[in-house]
């Protein structure tokens, strides 16, 4: 045998070594669970939680500014230890990911949330000062430069050095996410409910270490966390797309116990290119964090035991299922948009191999049939909550949670003067667009999304109305019972109190800041404060600035942000009763 031969078969040897290596070193027990027929049977029901929840809704920069102060805000009423669920989306998602998770960036909560004055204590100076360790500060930073580094990265390495489905991703977790340690390419990490899951991880998977896993925030001093649930929308199959019916997008939760969409759906839709009829399974069951977008070794069924899981074997993806995945798909807005529109599809006719859909966040998902059966593992596309819902008020739904706070942090102003009703039906530019379809009157891609009774909607919105025409903070709490919406598995006659909380100008407040900050708001787009508290969703600042605010505009949007919540603590009392 010649030197040369000798050579080919060592390294022959060698890459066989490393490939069974590199395959055994994958290999996973994760753990499963078929769909919920009810409350009793999610997952997190070994948890005892308090049928409460809160919502902070979608909105980008806006929806995380509003979220941090209304975090504050719960605070300072003492109310945390009394919610059992967050449901978030979008921008919500990524200051409430943050909250969760954090481990590094601010040294206790005291430092992430930030200090409240009251309002005849806001200076312009203070307004200009970001205390150490607060997370408003990642909102002054812009995005839009990292998204552009990482696009133009990709086209030149042709997907080498930076993927296209993760652009959105890590530019989310560069900007946002990276200062409280949720986002190192260089060291990823799995994310896990407590030490326990970890404990229980580990045993099954003997390869696995400590450190591959952070866990819930738990400090002593700081607050308790309620369970988490991030939302996104499951758009379908990659190879589908682009599809017709952005309608058939199915909810997709992302917690740290489990990853998944509860309701299990047979969807039918048509190709955009060739009219074809597509047909998919969407949802139906979960599996724990750290398996999400692995290959399944062992085709079975699950079939429901109620909420025990079952333990199945995978090969686990190369690159591990992080907190900042689950937040980054959970705002990526411009997903639906993509898959629905040939227009969208022009550049990849005229640039072969470039194709928008590679933008939308993809992972392989295996959903788990009506029956229990695990169905065809195939690359999926995902995208913004907000495309399908805003609020997060469906998962809380599913649940049964009785008692609700959802926070509306949009930036469309209410209209106070009108009478909807089915003959004229609410519109986007009188009231936010995501509230409404809840109770009948469709919009958009939002034609499933019916929850309560048509009629309830008008006590909804004279409840705002009113408290926007007495310049107080505008929100209003209603007794509800759902009415049947077998798309997403809620029943009839479930009963649940929600306190709506809009975000609006607030006179009460407003009318108590020093003379000078107020002449700002007055200026309009001339002053330091355009659209207060109305944030545009992008160019605030101008095309240059892209979703960035500034110190002043984000203090200032806190600031009133936790006053409509410990100013009116009366309101949120039923959360404890």
């Amino acid at each position: 045998m010649s030197s040369l031969e000798k050579r080919t078969y060592f390294l022959i040897y060698l890459i066989t070594c490393i490939l069974i290596f590199t395959s055994c070193r994958r290999k996973a027990s994760i753990l499963v669970w078929d769909h919920a027929e009810n409350s009793t049977e999610f997952p997190e029901a070994y948890l005892d939680l308090p049928s409460t929840g809160v919502c902070f809704s979608g909105g980008g920069t806006r929806a995380m500014n509003c979220a941090i102060g209304q975090m504050k805000g719960l605070e300072v009423a003492g109310l945390w230890d009394d919610i059992g669920y967050v449901s978030s989306v979008s921008g919500g998602s990524w200051a409430t990911s943050i909250f969760t998770f954090y481990h590094q960036g601010a040294a206790n909560d005291k430092e992430l949330l930030g200090n409240i004055y009251p309002p005849e204590a806001l200076t312009l100076d203070k307004l200009d000062f970001m205390p150490k360790g607060f997370m408003g500060e990642v909102i002054t930073r812009n995005l839009e430069d990292d998204l552009f580094e990482r696009l133009g990265l990709d086209l030149i390495s042709f997907g080498t050095l930076q993927k296209m489905d993760y652009i959105w991703i890590d530019g989310i977790g560069h900007t946002y996410l990276k200062k409280f340690g949720l986002y190192d390419p260089a060291k990823p990490k799995y994310f896990t409910l407590n030490e326990q899951t970890r404990k229980e991880i580990l045993e099954r998977n003997t390869e696995l270490k400590v450190s591959d896993f952070i866990t819930v925030h738990q400090q002593t001093g700081d607050i308790k966390r309620p369970f988490l649930i991030m939302n996104s929308s499951l758009l379908g199959p990659s190879k589908d797309l682009p599809i017709r019916n952005p309608e058939n997008l199915s909810v997709f939760n992302y917690t740290p116990l489990y990853i998944g969409s509860n309701q299990p759906l047979q969807v039918v839709d048509k190709s955009l290119i060739s009219s074809d009829t597509i047909r998919f399974n969407a949802g139906g069951g979960f599996m724990e964090p750290f398996g999400f977008g692995s290959k399944i070794l062992n085709y079975q069924s699950i079939a429901s035991t109620g909420n025990a899981p079952k333990e199945i074997n995978v090969r686990l993806p190369e690159r591990r299922y992080q907190v900042v995945d689950a937040a980054g798909t959970s705002s990526a807005a411009y997903g639906a948009f993509v898959s629905s529109s040939v227009l969208a599809q022009f550049p990849s006719k005229v640039l072969p191999g470039f194709s928008l859909n590679n933008l939308i966040p993809e992972e392989a998902y295996w959903p788990i049939k009506a029956n229990g059966e695990i169905g065809t593992q195939q690359k999926y596309r995902f995208t913004d909550g907000g495309n399908l819902e805003n609020y997060g008020l469906i998962s809380l739904l599913q649940r049964g949670v009785q008692k609700i706070v959802v926070f509306i942090n949009t930036d469309a102003p209410l209209v106070v003067d009108c009478n909807p009703n089915p003959a004229c039906p609410p519109v986007p530019n009188e009231i936010d667009s995501d509230l409404y379809p809840l109770f009948g009157y469709p919009t958009g891609d939002q034609i499933r999304n019916k929850v309560f009774a048509l009629e309830d909607y008008l006590a909804v919105y004279k409840g705002l109305s009113e408290a926007k025409l007495k310049g107080e903070t505008v929100m209003t709490k209603t007794a509800l019972e759902t009415v049947e919406n077998k798309w997403w598995g809620i029943p009839s006659g479930q009963k649940v109190e929600i306190l709506w909380v809009y975000n609006e100008h607030v006179p009460a407040w407003e009318n108590k800041l020093p003379a000078d900050v107020k002449a700002e708001i007055n200026l309009g787009a001339r002053g330091d404060f355009p659209d207060f508290p109305l944030y545009k969703l992008f160019f605030e600042n101008g095309f240059s600035k892209g979703i960035s605010l500034t110190k002043k505009q984000v203090n200032l949007l806190y600031q009133l942000s936790a006053w409509n919540v410990y100013s009116n603590q009366d309101a949120y009392a039923f959360l404890r009763e």
